[in-house]
C-alpha cells in the first residue's frame, strides 16, 4: 500500500520541529527526511534544497504571526483593553508552549552572515511586530512616541524570551508582558479621570 501524500503544512511543522532542535547549520537532510516519515531521496520530491525549505517555514511562520497574533491590535470589533489582553496572552502562549517561540532570534542570529535570505523574512517578522505595537500603543500616545515605545518594547520582549530560555524562568516574559499592560491600564485610567473632569 503506497503512503498517504505528505501535505505540506505537515511538512512545514515536522520540518520546524528539526530546525528548532538542531539549528540550521546542524540540521542534515537525512534529518529532515526522517522527521516527515520518508527517505532522504524520497524528500527531494517533496522540497529543492535545505535553504528553499528553511525559507518557506520562515515565510509560513511569519504569515503565522501576522494572522493569528498581530491581526488582534486592527481588530476594531475589540476594545482596547481587550486588544493588549490578547496580544499579550498570544505571546505569553507561543513563546513559553509554542515551537516557533524564539525561532526568528535563533535563526537570525545563526544565519545572519551566512543566509542574507532568511535575513529578509526576519527583519520582515520583526517589523510587523514593532508595527502591531506601533498601532495599539496609538490609541494613547502620539505616532512618534508609539513607534519607540514599540520598538522598546519588542526588544524587552525578546531579550525576557531569551533569559526565560538560558534561566529556565518564565516569570521575565511575564514581568515584561504586565508591565506593557501596566503602561495602558495606567494611560486608559488617565483618559477615563480626564473625561470625568471634562463632565
Amino acid at each position: 500500500m503506497a503512503k498517504p501524500k505528505l501535505d505540506r503544512k505537515t511538512l512545514l511543522r515536522n520540518s520546524l520541529s528539526v530546525f528548532k532542535s538542531k539549528g540550521y547549520n546542524g540540521t542534515s537532510m537525512n534529518d529532515l527526511a526522517a522527521a516527515n516519515g520518508l527517505l532522504k531521496g524520497s524528500f527531494y520530491h517533496y522540497i529543492d534544497s535545505k535553504e528553499s525549505l528553511m525559507l518557506e517555514v520562515l515565510s509560513a511562520l511569519k504569515e503565522y504571526y501576522v494572522n493569528k497574533v498581530f491581526s488582534k491590535v486592527y481588530d476594531e470589533t475589540l476594545s482596547l483593553s481587550n486588544k493588549v489582553e490578547e496580544i499579550t496572552s498570544r505571546a505569553q502562549e507561543i513563546y513559553t508552549h509554542e515551537e516557533g517561540g524564539d525561532f526568528f532570534v535563533n535563526i537570525g542570529l545563526e544565519t545572519l552572515n551566512t543566509n542574507p535570505k532568511f535575513g529578509t523574512v526576519i527583519r520582515s517578522f520583526f517589523n510587523e511586530w514593532v508595527l502591531a505595537l506601533t498601532h495599539l500603543f496609538s490609541h494613547v500616545y502620539n505616532e512618534e512616541e508609539s513607534r519607540t515605545i514599540a520598538e522598546v518594547t519588542v526588544a524587552e520582549i525578546e531579550g525576557a524570551v531569551i533569559l526565560m530560555r538560558l534561566l529556565n524562568d518564565p516569570n521575565y516574559l511575564t514581568r515584561t508582558l504586565n508591565k506593557m499592560k501596566n503602561i495602558f491600564k495606567n494611560q486608559i485610567n488617565n483618559l477615563d479621570s480626564e473625561k470625568d473632569g471634562v463632565k
